[in-house]
């Protein structure tokens, strides 16, 4: 298990052989400063940036407006990086999606917008980049009745379409990744910063056909929520690890990032949940210590 304190609802890309990871950085609890840190064994941390920052970034950050939740995307036609965020205001009435921009990874980010995409409240999101390079913002829809699976623009900068999806069922924290051609979704109820039971949800189809939710791990998540799930190519094996958010660790600031080995096989998935593991990144083989 790997902790990190004060990098929470994290987003991550692989650039090279280098992790990049961002997060809320909750030190002023209810208005979060976006952190950028970068890593190749997902252990080691250097502090690259704080790629959005309260008041500097955007006038109302801080004061009126606050960001959860950031993602990471890398757009290869126009070569930038692009942050999709929550946006929120006041007693999350806002409800809206953020969208900031930079040519270098570590930044400066310039804020494009910030709206209900396609006019939909959207509110607990995360992000997801097909093989064909189209890329999706999920996100929890009207008064957090649903998902929405919004499909963005080629520049990734706008929602161009949206599929409303797990109607009625009240999921957030939506995480997804791509095995052997088969889609597969993490997420949890809405509890507020309390854990809950995360569910799975697998597709032959990102905007369609997904299977009833069923029951992954213990009934608390192992004390976490749902933020990521990364791919580790190596040479004999692809290694996903599960990211989780441990929120209220004691309190807000020092909620923490978790992670533990999440295995595939015979088109079921199951959680490690491991206190110590190594990974060796040449060949994708990981095992407990």
């Amino acid at each position: 298990m790997v902790r990190h304190r004060r990098q929470s609802g994290a987003g991550f890309l692989l650039v090279g052989d280098t992790w990049y990871m961002i997060g809320e950085d909750r030190g002023n609890s209810w208005h979060p400063d976006v952190n950028m840190y970068s890593s190749k064994d997902l252990q080691h941390w250097k502090f690259e940036a704080k790629i959005i920052e309260n008041g500097v970034t955007h006038p109302g950050l801080g004061k009126d407006r606050f960001i959860e939740r950031p993602k990471l995307l890398y757009n290869k036609k126009t070569k930038q990086y692009v942050v999709w965020c929550h946006w929120e205001g006041k007693n999350y009435g806002a409800s809206e999606a953020g969208i900031f921009y930079a040519d270098n990874i570590t930044g400066p980010y310039k804020f494009h917008k910030g709206e209900r995409p396609l006019n939909v409240k959207s509110r607990d999101c995360n992000v997801f980049v097909d093989d064909d390079g189209t890329a999706y913002f999920i996100s929890t829809i009207d008064e957090n009745q649903h998902l929405g699976f919004f499909t963005l623009s080629d520049d990734y900068l706008e929602a161009k379409d949206c599929k409303w999806l797990f109607k009625g069922m009240r999921r957030e924290a939506p995480a997804i990744v791509k095995v052997d051609g088969v889609y597969y979704m993490l997420s949890s109820a809405c509890t507020g910063w309390d854990p809950n039971q995360c569910m799975l949800s697998y597709s032959t189809n990102m905007l369609d056909g997904w299977s009833k939710l069923e029951p992954i791990g213990d009934r608390i998540a192992y004390d976490t929520q749902a933020a990521s799930i990364l791919t580790i190519k190596g040479t004999k094996q692809t290694t996903y690890l599960y990211v989780g958010d441990r929120w209220m660790d004691p309190d807000l600031p020092q909620s923490k990032t978790i992670i533990f080995p999440l295995v595939f096989k015979d088109g079921k998935c199951e959680i490690v949940p491991l206190d110590k593991f190594e990974i060796n990144y040449k060949t994708g083989e990981w095992r407990e210590l």
